[in-house]
């Protein structure tokens, strides 16, 4: 008998945005010098204060487990933080800490998905959501929110075997922020479908104009919304491994079973950095949007200038999302190949991002200058 894998990592495509950043990474070590518009790990230092916590907490012993749902102190802190963006005021019962906003989205699923169920995604969306519905014995179905969201659209897609829609605002990869009435919309078709929405607010933080809509304020989001966050792009603190759920009243406790029988727990010492992360986000937040808010002003003007490229400047994140009159493969491989700058393509996003290139603007701002020279120098076409 032939031993084999479980058909739900066999059948499961790697993330393409980790795929693109370990092989700049090897390009890298193999001595190229590649300049990367593709990952989403913005190049913010942590600041000292964070990461003195996380060393002051470790000396004090603070090394060994801790509650799967995560350390009080931590908890009151998120419930104190939502409170500011929302106005909703949670339990902090209702919280729980997670390593990383991926695993808030798959610890929701867990608790959601059974086999059979149907998950409606966004596109072009996060590459990771599909996977995760498909982890838990789910179908993805892609929702195009590209522009719109709207009833229709929903209807079009949604069956008696919907169990859940996931929305992202504001939108990796395009920056868009959704609308009141957009949110709105998705709220009052989960009512009358009885459906749970789960949120992805985990760049909220980065909101340059306009205001950001959160189901949870409107009525009957509290009863059937999780939110998924998380401190990665907020604070500088990717590789800490930090996020969590926010859950409908009651839910938690049974949810939480995903953890204690998975990862336990989130470790102490990276959790006192996130509360210090928190106490700090009125005085940080503000200078990492300003440089960011720079940076993609003056890429999507000089894109745009470049023949077959359109460019708009989004209301939040650090991406831009032009549109090209090529394909976005042969693209993204050509500036790779011939220029040594890193994209993604957008139909890694889902179908409906096709025709368009991701680029992170996380990188320096003297490498962002010399990435859009050579763009502006090689063009679209060979």
């Amino acid at each position: 008998m032939t031993r084999q894998l479980a058909d739900r990592v066999v059948g499961l495509k790697s993330s393409a945005t980790v795929a693109m950043s370990e092989r700049v990474r090897e390009a890298r070590a193999s001595g190229r010098k590649i300049i990367s518009l593709s990952s989403g790990d913005p190049n913010i230092d942590t600041d000292p204060r964070i990461i003195t916590a996380a060393e002051r907490a470790m000396r004090q012993g603070d090394t060994r487990y801790g509650p799967p749902a995560g350390v009080p102190a931590l908890r009151e802190a998120i419930v104190e933080c939502e409170a500011k963006r929302t106005g909703v005021i949670f339990d902090a019962a209702d919280v729980i800490v997670t390593p990383g906003g991926k695993f808030a989205l798959l610890t929701a699923l867990m608790g959601l998905v059974q086999s059979g169920d149907e998950v409606l995604v966004p596109e072009p969306g996060w590459v990771s959501y599909g996977p995760c519905v498909k982890l838990c014995g789910g179908t993805p179905v892609g929702l195009s929110m590209f522009d719109r969201v709207d009833e229709e659209a929903l209807a079009r897609v949604a069956s008696p075997r919907t169990k859940a829609i996931i929305v992202n605002s504001p939108v990796n990869p395009t920056g868009r922020v959704l609308s009141t009435e957009e949110i709105a919309c998705v709220l009052n078709f989960a009512e009358q479908h009885d459906l749970w929405i789960l949120f992805d607010q985990v760049y909220s933080a980065l909101l340059y104009t306009g205001e950001f809509s959160s189901p949870l304020s409107m009525a009957g989001g509290r009863e059937r919304v999780f939110v998924i966050d998380s401190l990665s792009k907020t604070f500088g603190m990717t590789g800490w491994r930090l996020g969590f759920l926010l859950t409908p009243p009651g839910l938690s406790k049974t949810i939480l079973k995903f953890i204690q029988h998975s990862i336990y727990c989130v470790p102490g010492f990276v959790q006192a950095a996130g509360i210090t992360a928190l106490s700090l986000i009125d005085e940080l937040v503000p200078t990492y949007r300003k440089m960011f808010r720079a940076r993609l002003e003056t890429a999507a003007q000089r894109l745009s200038a470049v023949p077959g490229i359109s460019c708009q400047l989004p209301a939040a994140t650090f991406y831009l999302f032009p549109s090209i009159a090529a394909s976005d493969t042969d693209v993204a491989k050509r500036w790779l190949d011939e220029i040594s700058v890193a994209t993604m393509p957008g139909s890694s996003f889902g179908v409906a991002g096709a025709g368009h290139l991701r680029l992170s603007l996380t990188c320096s701002d003297r490498e962002l200058d010399q990435a859009l020279d050579r763009i502006s120098r090689i063009g679209i076409v060979a």
